[in-house]
Formats: structure tokens, sequence, C-alpha cells
């Protein structure tokens, strides 16, 4: 049976971790672009929601990093094709460095790094772990192709919420030292998610 991605298999979706990675209203209602001219409290109020928001959001990239760097291991014992090998090497260094990165980003915040797969990712991991050759090859990259889609979409949201975005009034809004970082962290990974989807694609192309 041909997965169809983290969402078809066992409601699985890179990211997703405890719902929809892409569920933008998410987003959008507890990050608030404040005006410079905005009161006070409610740009305090804006930057707690956005450093709430930054905190899910650290949360589903670290296990997401996570969940990529474990399928990449089992790609290695795993894969037939060379190119699926080589792409899982490059998960496996590319979100190792990732995930050190972000742990970094968001030290002395207080948050929970994961120690293992939740269920929904290790719903992954069981499945393809049962497959080997070229039925893997496959069925691994088109978790990886959604996967990254999914990714993508979350990150490319998250820079859009930059605390450095202007306001109505043409000033930078200041949201809280989480917030900043965790987009500093998005906007530096964007174009890693980039290039491993197309990677992915191209590699889901050639697969027969």
């Amino acid at each position: 049976m041909k997965l169809s991605g983290w969402t078809a298999l066992a409601c699985v979706a890179v990211l997703t971790i405890a719902c929809d990675v892409r569920d933008r209203s998410r987003y959008d209602e507890s990050t608030t672009i404040t005006d410079s001219k905005s009161p006070a409290g409610t740009s305090g109020q804006a930057a707690r929601a956005a450093g709430a928001d930054a905190e899910l959001f650290a949360k589903q990239a670290m296990m997401a990093s996570e969940a990529e760097v474990k399928l990449g291991q089992l790609a290695a014992e795993h894969a037939q094709s060379p190119a699926v090998k080589n792409f899982a090497q490059m998960m496996v260094r590319d979100h190792t460095n990732g995930l050190n990165a972000l742990k970094q980003a968001v030290k002395g915040h207080s948050i929970d790094e994961p120690s293992q797969l939740d269920a929904k990712h290790q719903a992954v991991y069981d499945r393809l772990s049962k497959l080997n050759g070229a039925e893997f090859d496959r069925q691994y990259i088109v978790v990886m192709v959604e996967g990254h889609r999914e990714v993508k979409g979350m990150i490319v949201d998250r820079v859009e919420q930059s605390p450095t975005a202007k306001g109505t009034s043409g000033g930078a809004t200041d949201n809280s030292p989480l917030d900043a970082s965790v987009n500093q962290w998005a906007t530096k990974a964007l174009p890693t998610v980039t290039q491993h989807l197309q990677k992915a694609e191209q590699i889901q192309s050639q697969l027969k």
C-alpha cells in the first residue's frame, strides 16, 4: 500500500505533533502584529501570545527534526537506492545540526526537549521499519516529500510573522525574546528545508 504522507499514515503530519502543522488560524490568532502606537497593554498581550506561539513552534520543530533523524537512520538500513541512502544521510546530518541549533536558540526558556518520538511519528517509523528495498524507497520518499512540504509551509508562516515585521504605522513590532530567537532560527532553516523538499521531489520522480 502506498503511503500518502504524514497525515494519511495514522493521521500523521510532520511538525503537526498535536494537530495540523498548517493550522494557520492558530498562528494568526496567537501571534498579533502590533502597531507602534498601540496601547502598552495590547503590546504586552501580543508579546505573551507570540511567546506561547513560539514555544509551540519550537516543540513541533524539535520533534520533527528528531523524527527526520531517526527515519534517516532507518533508511540507512532498509533503503536500496543509492540516491535514497544519500538523501537519508543528508537528513541525519542536516536535521541533527538544525535540532542542535534550535536547542541553543531556545536555551534558557524552559522548553522540554523530546526524549523520544511521539505516538504519531512513531507510527510512521514502525510502518516503514517493516519495509525493505524498493518498496521502502518509494514510501520513505513519499513521507519525505509530504513532510517537507508541510515543514516548509509552517516555517514560511513563522518567518512571515517575524518580530521585525512592520506594524500598520511602519514601526517594527517588539515581541518576546523567545519569539525573536525562534524566528531567527526559522529564517536560517528555510533554505535548507527548501533544498530538502526539492531533492526529495527529484528522487520521487526518478523512482519506479
